[in-house]
């Protein structure tokens, strides 16, 4: 039986791919997207349950804090501070851009090409698989896959999807994990209702985030010992019925290592690229921690010069939640956004949560369906023309 994942694969495939010239779908291939397509219909109406628990969750979460005179979203929009909403505005446009170049400077180094379009596209496309489907699984794959589609081989692909993901997110911990500590030195959490919920579940959320790098480290440094961990892992798994298949499981755990190793190897013959990857990488996440504390400014909450603190609060929150097996982590890191933010938010701390989830999470679903769409629609008109052409 299929995963979502595959399944997702297959629909997209169908209508990314056949607007570009592909063979028509069979009939059985039109059975499977039918599936696909009521996988997906089910999926988004989990996802829009979820969301509103995540609502509802923010909304009892503040009134435990005792924030029971609320702002109206026209009390809040009156009240805003005009260039920090533009600056808002510039930090989000930032995060985009800095994610586009990662991918320019891998695609650069891999195929000796910067291909900017295929960039921004891969770079969308992630965002978006990764904010529908549970642990943010779904984005890769769907990278690799249509970096396939546009000539580049499944080696290469597979290469520059893995140094994206292993750059960005130990650059990710470290920077979050360093916040971390400059919160728990200056004791943001100490008065906080919940506090202590965020600092366990947070440094748990570090911890779990730290596996899949580690793991691949120790590759590195001892590849026979991880190698006979690895199939006694996946052995285990056979029995507890959780691997169905311990050869091929086993052939694509070791692939997965083999393509990061030689990725690295890329990676390391063009220094002045791999800085500047690390750079980048740093400069991504330490926007993307501070958007918060911009929501705020935006909002003329008062929060001056306190942005280490804010910064160090949505670590907090995202690593937190960062385990809970739901699209984004919604209905869970609302309300931890909500815990993190009551201690500068004041008033306007519902709205600031909603923004910050908006502009970190919920605007690439709408882009993600926005090219979905417009995928459909181009393939549609293409199927057309060729109709009228025989």
């Amino acid at each position: 039986m299929k995963n979502e994942n595959e399944l997702t694969q297959t629909e997209y495939k169908d209508e990314t791919v056949a607007g570009e010239g592909k063979p028509a779908a069979t009939s059985a291939e039109q059975k499977s997207l039918k599936a696909a397509r009521a996988k997906e219909i089910i999926r988004n109406v989990v996802l829009v349950a979820v969301v509103a628990v995540g609502i509802f969750s923010l909304l009892g979460v503040v009134k435990e804090i005792g924030y029971d005179a609320h702002a109206t979203f026209g009390d809040v929009l009156s009240g805003a501070n005009p260039l920090f909403s533009i600056v808002l505005v510039a930090v989000i446009f930032g995060i985009v851009v800095l994610d586009v170049v990662k991918f320019c400077i891998i695609c650069k180094t891999v195929t000796g090409k910067v291909l900017l379009g295929a960039s921004i596209k891969t770079n969308f496309i992630g965002r978006y698989y990764d904010a529908v489907t549970p642990f943010a699984s779904g984005g890769q794959p769907m990278q690799i896959y249509y970096l396939n589609t546009k000539g580049i081989s499944g080696g290469n692909s597979s290469a520059i999807v893995l140094i994206k993901y292993i750059f960005s997110i130990v650059c990710w911990i470290i920077l979050g994990a360093g916040l971390m500590i400059y919160g728990a030195a200056q004791g943001v959490l100490e008065g906080i209702s919940g506090g202590n919920i965020l600092k366990i579940t947070g440094w748990l959320g570090v911890g779990i985030n730290l596996i899949i790098p580690v793991f691949v480290l120790l590759f590195l440094v001892l590849p026979k010992l991880m190698g006979k961990i690895t199939v006694g892992v996946i052995r285990a798994g056979k029995k507890l019925k959780i691997v169905k298949d311990v050869e091929k499981s086993t052939e694509r755990a070791l692939k997965t290592v083999s393509d990061f190793k030689h990725s690295f190897k890329l990676m390391a013959t063009s220094p002045f690229n791999f800085v500047l990857l690390v750079a980048v990488c740093f400069a991504e996440s330490v926007l993307t921690f501070a958007v918060p504390y911009f929501v705020m400014r935006a909002f003329s909450c008062p929060v001056g010069g306190m942005w280490l603190v804010v910064a160090s609060l949505n670590v907090y929150a995202i690593f937190g939640a960062s385990f809970i097996p739901t699209p984004g982590s919604s209905g869970i890191i609302e309300g931890m956004g909500a815990i993190a933010f009551s201690v500068a938010a004041g008033a306007a701390l519902i709205w600031s949560v909603v923004f910050w989830r908006l502009l970190t999470f919920y605007i690439y679903i709408l882009i993600g369906l926005g090219i979905t769409v417009s995928d459909i629609i181009r393939k549609n008109l293409r199927s057309r023309r060729a109709r009228r052409l025989k």
